[in-house]
């Protein structure tokens, strides 16, 4: 109980010291001394609270390394080593006070000591001594004693030694600490009486409990080793979670103290184990940590000291985050599944121990989630809702689980709850967990329904409990609140359905039987099932529909808005239910024209405020809610009166349109009305046109004011008002006898007389003009006008609006619509020109004209002449004098005022009888400005096409300064020839259409103005280029813009108006229009592009006609006119033109260039058809040299066409023709046969005086086709006519020329001395870049030197003299390419030792200088790694600082290290420069970083090949201690080839030395963040999960001697620890340092060693069984002297292991079958590890026997067919044991005994859906078939084959990769003459038709697995005797897959083939066992995967008997790979290359 607040405070009384007894502070280890080794009690008590105070540490403090204390500390320790003086005053005193402080003497010489490394020295003998059991046993009394200064004293020793030198004692202290003390709990009991929460306790005042938090805590802190967390949770863990149980009644620093600890220690190291932080912070713990909620305010004055704070950030760090904290990743709104089966290994989590049948991933959240009061804590609520938020499968458990209250009332809990519940109803819909698990595809199978509506609407009485909240006695605020929850719960309902409606479509479901559908459909039945009736909802809304009273206006405007918001979502998410009710629709508009959305027009007379009411901000939302209501509602009748009123709904919606100033509001409206309009019979033919209609309307945010007149007293009124009243008048009009108005218009047009110049003639479709309301608008305007019903401001409006309208529809119109539009402002026209119209108002009837005449302007745009604006003299002074006036004005005072005033100004404009000039109109600019913004585009609007006043003013710079908008089409009109001709008026036309978002139809009407404006220019040149051009950059930006489908759509439009095909077609246009022409069809179209071919097929094949007429009356000049079409024809009217121009022999200029074209079209045309590429007959083109006998292009085209009839890639290099899209789209050609040609062709070509790319590709075709060539050539080359050619075509002639002459060198030697020389000098003269011109210099250079044997010698030695001229660094490649070649070519050994010798001292300088490695660099460097590997004698002097700099500054660098490597296997280095290396190597300042755990296994294997060659250099003197000691430091002990080479690195040490390395493992550690002291510790520290690994997947090849003479090649396992280590130190162990203690046998068991120890009697090494059995032998006699608690259990498992090892004849150990020891080190494991499932298991089973059977499998039956409830994971815990076993013929007798595979295989083919089981038979299978006597058994005796083939045929998804693997198995294992003889070829059959299946099969090709595929098919075709045709369905369908592959990952040769290398995929040889038999191997180059696949299946198909379809396909491939590839990556490649030409080649 508190202490009460009128108690005075308890304070010690000061004790006075009497006189003469004062004690002096020692001040030297003589005084600390003489005190300690005092004999009397008395003075001992007296002097030592002296010494406490001289050495007290405070805890802030700082101690400097020169303090007095240490100094006294350090002389006094140095006196008595390990304070003994102070330890033997302890033993003598008996005085727990005296203790006390003694005690708190250790702890404060503790904590100074830990203040610096160098007195460490001194402090650990004291730990030692106090560590010891009898001082720890001492210490533990005095924690259970009473007296409080002691226990407070022990515990500040223990944190001192807990913290000493950062922890590094922690492990022994945890290890020595009492705490199984029964008194230790109360500890925690113990707090500081005082008043306040934290008045008592402090950091320099802690109390008993707080220290013993702190100590508890250091054990888990950041400076703790993950070892030592590990340890303490796993057997301390309720220490641990004790100290949260009174942790709310703690000060804030403690609760600072152990919150962020717990973070920072624990869930922030992710070396401990998950499971025990979740076993710490389970339910209990959250309960006692919710419990801080409770101290919300700050504790101490002016401090942010909040207990709530903290821990809530806490829990939301543990709690919110998935995948971290307690928090698991959950599926979504799906339950979660099932388990299959329990991974056995350490890492057995709490929730699958606990909770493995639950519903849902997060089950401690689940049961924490209600306990949280979210109705009275923010936090709480905040809390509760992030976790929702990261865990939603929490939410449907919550409702019922929390037991909220809903029912309504008015009641703050109640308010909390609704509140809280529409909060998490708000929250995001978990779409990522409607997804396949690793996929982005859907899952087929949605979420459970009553997951989904607890998401949607609570299923706690949520109908009724809604219904009360909203009736009518309902309180405000409780209908509020009901109905916001109500809205939430259907906006969450209407999101839900679109994401299933998104699914639905993505997965193509059918509306009746797909789930999702039927799943939605349920939902919105559940949905309309618990959500209130809907006259409950109109009721509601009826409530407050009335105006609100002015005390409860706000209540009544929240009600009315919320009420709006729910019908409007009713009416969203469940229209059937607004349909089922009575409800008109009508009313909510009625409700809004009565006082919302806008005031009747009687009602707003008196001011401009009354005319415009405000609306706040919620009247507008609700507009926005009935709008969206009337939109979605098909009840909702537009054209209706609205009752008592002669108005209309339309007319409302059209005034609201007009006037309103929300941006949303509009959008909305302007939808609204467009789709009433739009499915209304006004606009049937087009409902695009409303939006035309729309646009008309005049805007009500800028309009004149009350009481403005025009100069002759006309009043002038709203404009919206007159439009919006006369278009409802003529809509009602119309609807009543729409096609009486569709008459109307064509009588119009028909009574016309259609004989002027301008008319245009009227057809059938000019009722489509537009809308029939356009013929009731004319009508009621002549009506009205004539009938004087209109007032002149109401006519002025209509005229404007009506200008508008024309021209807004005439954007849209083609000819015969502006014909309609002119006639119909030709009728309004003639009725103005009466001067009877307002004959008292002259102003209003002018500005009528003045619209007409802008219409008039607009439609015959650029039909007129120049344009004149000349005024009268008096009128221009009449103006200046009013402009003057009105800038004088000053600015009006409101807003208001601001706006009539500048509006007055556009009205002048319209009203002025004298145009104003552009001057004019920038001085009204200006003032407009300076009055009201807006008002701008008004006056943009009135400004007249004809007076030019828009371009020639300011008004385009003030408004783009405003960011205001301009229209396209009206700046486009005002534009005269002038403004069309200046780019930057073109150029402001695009940004008015393109500077926000447009689209389609803004786009086609812009474009249909620029094209009638081109049919108005009447033919002047000028304007229609202009025109053209603006066209031209219109559809650029649109393409820019629009997505592909929209631009086809637009040029599919634009092709078929009129306007644009006859300028297509027109044969008269000048040279400026048809370049400008050509310019926007090659733009606009793409000649490639099929859609636009398509489109442009009429006007190409028109213009082919043409030509064709053309060519026969010989019109030449008019060719010019086709080219830009030539490339849209066909090609068969291609091949038409052509052999109209070959059999006219027409000659000329003209001719000449139309041929080019044509030629290029044909070109482009061949091969863009989707098939093989056609090329033109050689002969036909050879023809046509006659016409183009200099023509590049027809060149091109006979070296193509000649290439055609070659295999492709004849030359080793890569041709031209292979698409961007990658192998898949290309057609390979056929081999076909050269037709005849002349045998002097090559001459011809070889004659001519120009050469171009092409002539040089001709010659080296011809060459390869004709045998006869080469001597041609040869007599060429030898008259030196090679002069006058480049090198580049030099090169590819001569390369040619070599390439065929490789078979026969005597035509090289016929080439003279000086040819061959000169020849090479050329190609020496100067080097090209990287590129195929270089590569081919080099193979001409390399094939010389290989096939002229005679002049070897010389051109060695002219190539010498040459290159030692050029600088290195620009040939080092060349240099290296050429050694490469000519490597093993006699005759050219000083060479090669020349280049390699520069190249090497390259290689010194680049590496050094960190030069940039490009591409040449890294080719150089692996050209030289490759010429290392050779025989080649390196010199020393060059190699060794190449290795120096190396090692120094690239020891990262993989590609150096192997250069490296390479270096040494052909050099002789000295022992000290050997040693040097080492020692370089071993000093890196990065060596531990390469070689650690953080470093990638290329990067240590590379180190550790570098170190292993140095040392077995010289390994007398390499070996040293010195350099063996880092190596130990960074060996992992693990099975990776990089940890077995350093061990074999030691070995070798130890055979040098003859010494054992044995020392230098005693303080090793495999991890390198955990310490060890000796070789006990060594042992302890193992990981058992590796461990485990290591016994499951022991491997059987490992021997004692393997690794002697270098590490062999062998599976390589980084996460399995290498048996031979483990067996070594645990010898080491039990002789050194054997376990005494109970724990440290319990920890030895735990580390998996004794386990392995019995796994490798198994093993078939004697020596590893001799070396197991030894010490084994050893613990089984220290466990029987131990004390542990296990020691039963143990003894009996060891002694049924004892009596199966009988010795054999040799007197060896014999060797276990691989069952029995697994099942023994399996109970053993469970001995140690009881939490497992399978302890009680296999402790049953050995029970139950007096010995273990070795014979049988144990367990089989019982775990197989078990019918417990874990039946599932004791099954496949069963089939993993089976798999890990079978290793031997041993094992498989066993296995046979029991025919346990036939077990397996009856539950193989009765698991069709559990693939986990499969997986695991399969992993059985595939070991099995690892057995030769295995598998001839399974096949011979249990029909294997033919069982493989009924499961495959049964389908085998997942599984390919298995079964693959499987099948080589069996080809690779079984005797193949022992299955012919009993079964014939049957055998084989079956395997190619099992084979065949799982090609044919494969669900998703992946490259992995081709190369498998093809890897088993070459197997099986290399095999002797059997029968091959059974083959080819396989390779047919292999082949299939391949190009399937092709298809699908788009593979795609190197950019610069030839100096790439390609890397061959790395795949497991076979036999492949259990261990990765599911995984598809991850390929880093693909193409090198697909060259060797290709490679592969070529080798397959020429092993068939016949030749098959395939064999052309891949030979056509396997030449791309070689010419990808180069000579040396494919060997095959080039054979097949050189056949192929061979084969092809003409001989004479």
């Amino acid at each position: 109980m508190p202490r009460k607040a009128t108690e005075p405070p308890r304070k010690r009384p000061k004790v006075q010291r009497p006189a003469g007894q004062r004690t002096e502070v020692p001040s030297n280890i003589q005084d600390i001394g003489q005190v300690l080794r005092t004999q009397n009690p008395d003075i001992l008590a007296k002097e030592l609270p002296a010494l406490r105070s001289k050495l007290y540490p405070r805890p802030d403090e700082v101690i400097s390394p020169q303090d007095e204390r240490l100094q006294l500390l350090k002389a006094w320790l140095e006196e008595s080593p390990g304070a003994s003086d102070l330890l033997d005053a302890w033993e003598r005193t008996n005085q727990l006070s005296t203790i006390a402080l003694l005690v708190t003497i250790m702890s404060s010489t503790l904590t100074l000591l830990s203040s610096h490394l160098p007195y460490h020295q001194h402090g650990l003998p004291i730990i030692k001594t106090l560590l010891s059991t009898h001082w720890t046993w001492q210490l533990g009394t005095y924690l259970g004693g009473s007296h409080n200064d002691l226990i407070l004293a022990t515990l500040k020793l223990f944190n001192a030694i807990s913290a000493f030198g950062g922890g590094r004692e922690r492990k022994a202290v945890f290890e020595a600490f009492p705490w199984d003390n029964k008194t230790l709990p109360k500890l925690l009991r113990m707090r500081r009486r005082s008043k306040g929460t934290d008045a008592g306790v402090s950091p320099s005042k802690p109390d008993i409990r707080t220290l013993y938090i702190l100590f508890i805590l250091s054990f888990v802190d950041r400076d703790a080793s993950s070892s030592v967390k590990t340890a303490f949770l796993e057997q301390r863990r309720e220490s641990f979670v004790s100290i949260f149980k009174g942790l709310s009644q703690d000060p804030y620093p403690v609760i600072q103290r152990v919150l962020q600890v717990s973070w920072d220690g624990l869930w922030s190291d992710q070396k401990v184990k998950r499971t025990l932080k979740i076993g710490v912070f389970g339910e209990a713990t959250l309960s006692h940590l919710v419990k801080l909620y409770d101290r919300a305010v700050p504790e101490k004055e002016g401090e942010l000291h909040v207990p709530a704070d903290i821990v809530h950030h806490f829990l939301l760090a543990i709690c919110c985050r998935p995948g971290q904290g307690i928090c698991f990743k959950d599926r979504g709104w799906y339950p979660r599944e099932a388990e299959g089966t329990v991974p056995v290994d350490e890492e057995d989590t709490t929730d699958r121990r606990r909770g493995g049948s639950a519903k849902v991933h997060n089950k401690i959240l689940a049961n924490f989630l209600p306990t949280l009061r979210i109705n009275e804590d923010p936090r709480q609520q905040e809390l509760a809702l992030k976790i929702f938020l990261a865990s939603p499968e929490l939410v449907a458990g919550y409702w019922s689980a929390a037991a909220l209250t809903f029912e309504p009332r008015l009641s703050s809990k109640w308010i909390a709850n609704i509140s809280f519940a529409g909060q998490v109803i708000s929250q995001a819909v978990p779409t990522s967990s409607f997804l396949l698990l690793g996929t982005t595809e859907y899952n087929p199978m949605p979420p459970p329904l009553s997951t989904i509506m607890a998401n949607i609407l609570p299923p706690v009485g949520t109908k009724a409990y809604f219904t009360k909240g909203l009736q009518t006695g309902a309180a405000g605020l409780v209908q509020h609140c009901t109905a916001l929850a109500l809205a939430k719960c259907l906006r969450k309902l209407a999101e839900v359905t679109r994401i299933f409606k998104r699914i639905i479509a993505a997965l193509e479901e059918e509306e009746e039987e797909g789930q999702w559908s039927q799943r939605r459909k349920e939902v919105e039945k559940e949905a309309r099932r618990r959500v209130p009736e809907f006259q409950v909802i109109v009721a509601f809304s009826q409530q407050h529909l009335n105006s609100p009273n002015t005390q409860n206006a706000s209540k009544h405007t929240l009600l009315s808005e919320v009420s709006q918001r729910l019908l409007w979502l009713y009416q969203e998410c469940l229209p059937d239910v607004v349909a089922e009710a009575r409800f008109e629709v009508g009313k909510l508009v009625l409700t809004l024209a009565e006082g919302w959305l806008m005031p009747l027009p009687k009602e707003r007379k008196n001011s401009r405020e009354d005319q415009v009411q405000v609306l706040s901000p919620l009247q507008k939302v609700k507009q926005l809610h009935v709008l969206r209501l009337l939109n979605t509602s098909d009840q909702f009748t537009w054209s209706g009166k609205i009752a008592s009123s002669s108005r209309t709904y339309f007319q409302l919606l059209l005034k609201t349109f007009c006037t309103t100033g929300v941006r949303a509001l509009h959008t909305t409206l302007r939808v609204l009305l467009q789709h009433v309009l739009a499915t209304s019979v006004l606009f049937q033919e087009d409902p695009a046109e409303v939006d035309s209609w729309l646009s008309s309307l005049p805007s009500g945010i800028v309009c004149r004011g009350l009481g403005t007149e025009t100069p002759d007293g006309a009043p002038l009124t709203d404009e919206v008002d007159s439009v919006v009243s006369f278009l409802d008048d003529c809509t009602q009009r119309c609807l009543k006898t729409p096609y009486r108005y569709m008459e109307a218009m064509a009588d119009l047009f028909q009574s016309n007389d259609v004989s002027t110049a301008d008319a245009a003639p009227v057809n059938a479709q000019v009722e489509a003009v537009a809308s029939p309301l356009l013929m009731t608008v004319l009508e009621q305007i002549l009506a009205k006008i004539n009938g004087r019903l209109m007032s002149p401001s109401d006519a002025l409006s209509v005229f404007t609006f009506v200008r508008r309208l024309v021209f807004k529809l005439a954007s849209k119109q083609e000819e015969t619509g502006y014909f309609a539009l002119r006639t119909i402002i030709g009728k309004l026209e003639t009725r103005m020109a009466s001067d009877d119209i307002f004959e008292n108002h002259p102003s209003i009837r002018g500005a009528m004209r003045r619209e007409l005449s802008i219409a008039t302007a607009c439609l015959r745009h650029l039909e007129a002449g120049p344009r004149s604006n000349v005024r009268d003299r008096k009128d221009a002074d009449a103006v200046d004098v009013f402009l003057d006036r009105i800038e004088r004005v000053p600015v009006p005072e409101n807003e208001t005022a601001w706006m009539t005033s500048a509006y007055e100004l556009v009205d002048w404009v319209r009203l002025v009888d004298c145009p104003p000039t552009p001057m004019d109109i920038s001085r009204l600019v200006s003032v407009i400005h300076r009055f009201h913004k807006p008002t701008l585009k008004a006056l943009l609007e009135v400004l007249s096409p004809l007076e030019g006043q828009l371009w020639e003013s300011n008004i385009l710079e003030v408004l783009e300064e405003t960011h205001i908008e301009v229209d396209f089409d009206w700046l486009f009109v005002h534009c005269s020839d002038a403004q069309l001709g200046d780019e930057q008026c073109r150029a402001k036309l695009l940004k008015a259409l393109f500077s926000r978002q447009v689209t389609s139809p803004e786009v086609e009407r812009a474009m249909r103005l620029v094209l009638h404006g081109i049919v108005n220019s009447g033919g002047r040149t000028g304007v229609t280029k202009d025109l053209l051009l603006l066209l031209c950059d219109v559809f650029s930006g649109a393409t820019a813009r629009l997505d592909n489908r929209d631009v086809q759509s637009l040029k599919a439009t634009i092709v078929m108006l009129a306007a644009f095909l006859g300028l297509c077609l027109s044969v008269d246009i000048s040279d400026e229009v048809h370049d400008a022409l050509q310019q926007f069809v090659r733009v606009t179209f793409n000649p490639t592009s099929l859609d636009d071919k398509k489109v442009l097929a009429p006007i190409a094949a028109q213009w082919a006609s043409f030509v064709k007429e053309m060519l026969s009356s010989e019109q030449h000049d008019k060719l010019r006119l086709a080219k830009p079409w030539i490339r849209f024809m066909e090609l068969s009217e291609l091949y038409a033109v052509l052999n109209l121009i070959e059999s006219s022999q027409q000659q000329g200029s003209v001719i000449s260039g139309f041929l080019e074209e044509l030629l290029s079209a044909v070109e482009q045309l061949q091969g863009s058809n989707g098939g093989p590429r056609e090329e033109l007959p050689v002969a036909r083109l050879l023809g046509l040299q006659e016409l183009l006998p200099e023509s590049p292009l027809l060149e091109g085209m006979i070296a193509r066409s000649l290439a055609a009839q070659l295999p492709i890639a004849y030359d080793g290099i890569l041709p031209d023709l292979l698409p961007s899209e990658g192998l898949a789209s290309l057609y390979l050609p056929r081999h076909n046969h050269l037709p005849p040609l002349p045998l002097d062709l090559i001459s011809r070509f070889l004659e001519k005086e120009a050469w171009t790319e092409s002539t040089a590709g001709i010659v080296a075709v011809l060459l390869y086709a004709q045998a006869s060539s080469s001597p041609i050539v040869v007599h060429w080359l030898n008259y030196k006519k090679y002069e006058r050619l480049s090198i580049d075509h030099l090169s590819i002639v001569f390369a040619a020329f070599l390439d065929c002459s490789e078979s026969d060198a005597d035509q090289v030697i016929q080439l003279g001395d000086d040819v061959l020389c000169g020849i090479l000098e050329r190609f020496l003269s100067e080097w090209p870049g990287p590129s195929e011109r270089r590569l081919r210099r080099l193979q001409c250079i390399c094939h010389v030197l290989r096939q002229d044997t005679q002049r070897r010698p010389l051109l060695s030695t002219l190539l010498q003299k040459k290159l030692h001229a050029l600088p290195l660094e620009n040939f080092a490649f060349e240099a290296m390419y050429i050694v490469r070649r000519v490597l093993d070519v006699s005759g050219c050994e000083s060479l090669v030792t020349s280049f390699v010798d520069r190249v090497l001292q390259w290689a010194v300088r680049h590496i050094s200088n960190d030069g940039d490695r490009d591409e040449d660099a890294r080719n150089t460097l692996a050209l030289l790694t490759d010429v290392s590997r050779s025989n080649l004698k390196l010199k020393a002097h060059l190699v060794d600082p190449l290795l120096t700099i190396i090692i120094k500054s690239h020891l990262h660098d993989l590609a150096a290290l192997d250069l490296a490597v390479s270096l040494l296997g052909n050099i002789e280095l000295k022992p000290v420069v050997v040693n040097r290396l080492i020692q370089n190597i071993l000093q890196h300042e990065n060596f531990f970083n390469l070689l650690g755990k953080d470093s990638t296994p290329s990067q240590r294997n590379g180190i550790t090949r570098l170190l292993d060659g140095l040392f077995r250099l010289h390994p007398t003197n390499t070996c040293h201690p010195s350099h063996v000691e880092p190596l130990v430091q960074v060996y992992g002990g693990t099975m990776s080839t990089s940890d077995r080479r350093l061990l074999s690195i030691m070995r070798l040490f130890e055979a040098e030395k003859r010494t054992s390395i044995s020392p230098f493992f005693s303080k090793w550690s495999p991890s390198p963040d955990v310490s060890a002291t000796n070789i006990l510790e060594v042992v302890q520290n193992f990981d058992p999960v590796k461990m485990l690994r290591t016994c499951l997947f022991f491997p059987g090849w490992r021997r004692f001697g393997d690794d002697t003479k270098g590490v062999k090649e062998s599976p390589n396992d980084e996460h399995m620890y290498d048996p031979l280590l483990v067996i070594a130190l645990s010898a080491q162990m039990l002789v050194e340092s054997p376990p005494t203690a109970a724990l440290a046998w319990v920890k030895l068991f735990r580390t998996n060693v004794v386990s392995l120890l019995i796994r490798c009697l198994s093993s078939k090494d004697v020596n590893m069984r001799e070396a197991a059995s030894c010490q084994l032998s050893m613990i089984f006699g220290g466990i029987q002297k131990s004390s542990m608690q296990e020691k039963s259990q143990a003894l009996y498992v060891l002694q049924l292991l004892k009596n199966v090892m009988t010795p054999t004849a040799d007197n060896v150990p014999r060797r276990l079958p691989t069952y029995s020891t697994l099942i023994l080190l399996h109970a053993l494991r469970g001995i140690f590890y009881p939490s497992n499932f399978i302890y009680p298991r296999t402790a049953r089973f050995l029970l139950q026997r007096p010995e273990l059977d070795v014979t049988d499998v144990p367990m089989l039956f019982n775990m197989l067919y078990s019918n417990s409830d874990d039946w599932k994971k004791e099954r496949a815990w069963m089939i993993r044991m089976l798999a890990d076993g079978m290793t031997s013929t041993e094992d498989w007798r066993v296995l046979k005994r029991r025919h346990t595979w036939d077990l397996l295989a009856s539950l193989f083919q009765s698991s069709q859906k559990d693939r986990v089981l499969r997986a695991g038979i399969l992993e059985v299978l595939a070991n099995l078939t690892c057995n030769a006597q295995a598998c001839n058994s399974l096949i011979l005796k249990s029909s294997l084959l033919s069982w493989i083939e009924i499961q495959l045929t049964c389908g085998h998804h997942g599984e390919t990769m298995a079964w693959l693997r499987i099948l080589e198995n069996i080809a690779v294992i079984a005797d193949n003459s022992k299955l012919q003889r009993a079964m014939g070829m049957e055998w084989f059959a079956v395997i190619c038709r099992s084979l065949s299946h799982i090609v044919q099969t494969s669900e998703d090709p992946d490259a992995g697995t081709l190369c498998r595929i093809a890897a088993v098919v070459l197997r099986l075709s290399l095999m002797e005797g059997a029968t091959k045709h059974c083959l080819e369905p396989v390779l047919r369908h292999a082949v299939a897959y391949l190009k399937t592959l092709e298809s699908r990952t788009q593979l795609r040769p190197p950019v610069r083939p030839g100096t790439t290398s390609f890397s061959a995929p790395e795949l497991a040889s076979p036999p492949h066992g259990a261990q990765g038999l599911h995984i598809i191997p991850t390929l880093t180059d693909a193409f090198g995967a697909w060259g060797a696949v290709v490679e592969a299946l070529w080798r397959v198909s020429m092993a068939l008997d016949d030749r098959v379809p395939e064999w052309g396909i891949l030979t056509s491939r396997l030449l791309i790979w070689r010419a990808s590839a180069g000579d040396d990556g494919s060997r095959l490649g080039e054979w097949v290359r050189k056949e192929s030409v061979r084969a092809t080649q003409v001989y004479p």
